[in-house]
């Protein structure tokens, strides 16, 4: 994280303002206005109605479940929602495709995020292991990244593994039953995972130094954003994203309670794992600091092999409007126990 925090500090003056930055931001927000979020298991939709934000919220706000990112860019491009919450690489693939959505709200969280797990009997006790074994992979996700990360860490790349193809929600399943010997899980899934299999010799791997983004992101639909209505209603609902998340920081107990035990149903010793796993100091650097992280990337992933027949320029992936928003909100609260 350290290597992280340096990049993100110094971007800022790096980068030029850009052309959207100059148009203005509607925020005026006309009664009848409506917005659709594609989430994941509940998680926006809990912490804006836990933190008290979706009854400040201007428009009519709700929300739908998809398990990938690549599934929310697809509700998305069908009309059936205008943003989505992804994490680093879901806004590289809707680039690479033309989808025409752009970023508009990003944080850092503090936890080590996704992680490399096993499968009982692997024989994977480090990253090295992965060496020659069968690898979940959801291409246009940020589980293929943090693969790819890691086996660069270790000076290992897509070609000594071997790829298995599958859906985010085949993870799990696949690795109870032998079918692959590892995949990136994040959470809840990996708790629910690792306490399927305890005893059997399955585990989380650490990620390598320096690997873990941690990025969340909130992307729009440039066909809402062209709408005036609709993209007051998203610079209100962002603002309103920030200010949960500093919410989330300071607010321990509840989110345990409230989202990760009875929403999600996990233990109370689970949900202390997942609670871990994202920290208590989520903060949000501003767009433009992103920037460098996110084509760092996209040069990873190109380097792969993914996203062939193209120059993928990061900064053409955010809406720079929005640069600013939450920066003091999302920092005011402090961490409480």
């Amino acid at each position: 994280m350290k290597r992280l925090s340096g990049l993100l500090l110094a971007a800022t003056l790096l980068l030029p303002i850009t052309a959207s930055a100059e148009q203005p931001l509607p925020r005026d927000v006309p009664p009848g206005t409506s917005l659709v979020i594609a989430d994941d298991a509940n998680y926006v939709a809990s912490l804006l109605k836990l933190s008290g934000e979706q009854d400040k919220l201007a428009a009519d706000v709700t929300y739908a479940n998809f398990s990938s990112g690549p599934l929310r860019l697809e509700a998305i491009r069908a009309g059936a929602a205008q943003v989505g919450a992804v994490g680093d690489v879901p806004p590289i693939l809707a680039h690479y495709s033309d989808a025409g959505v752009v970023v508009v709200g990003a944080v850092v969280t503090a936890g080590p995020g996704n992680l490399v797990t096993t499968a009982p009997g692997s024989g994977i006790e480090t990253l090295e292991d992965l060496k020659g074994k069968r690898v979940g992979i959801n291409v246009g996700t940020a589980q293929q990244a943090t693969v790819l990360r890691n086996l660069e860490a270790v000076g290992l790349g897509i070609a000594d593994i071997e790829p298995v193809n599958l859906g985010l929600s085949e993870f799990a399943d696949a690795l109870r039953g032998g079918q692959i010997d590892a995949a990136v899980l994040k959470q809840p899934d990996r708790a629910r995972y690792l306490a399927s299999v305890e005893g059997q010799g399955a585990r989380a791997l650490d990620n390598a130094p320096g690997t873990a983004t941690n990025l969340k992101y909130l992307y729009a639909a440039k066909t809402a954003l062209d709408d005036p209505a609709q993209a007051a209603a998203i610079a209100d609902f962002v603002e309103a994203w920030y200010r949960a998340h500093a919410w989330r920081n300071g607010n321990r107990d509840t989110w345990i309670a409230d989202y990760l035990v009875k929403d999600q149903r996990l233990s109370q010793d689970d949900a202390e794992q997942v609670w871990i796993s994202e920290g208590d100091a989520t903060r949000a650097p501003g767009l433009e600091a992103i920037v460098p992280i996110q084509q760092k990337t996209i040069d990873l992933l190109q380097a792969g092999g993914a996203f062939p027949g193209k120059t993928l320029k990061a900064e053409d992936e955010f809406d720079f409007r929005f640069r600013d928003f939450g920066l003091e909100k999302a920092a005011a609260v402090q961490p409480a126990r």
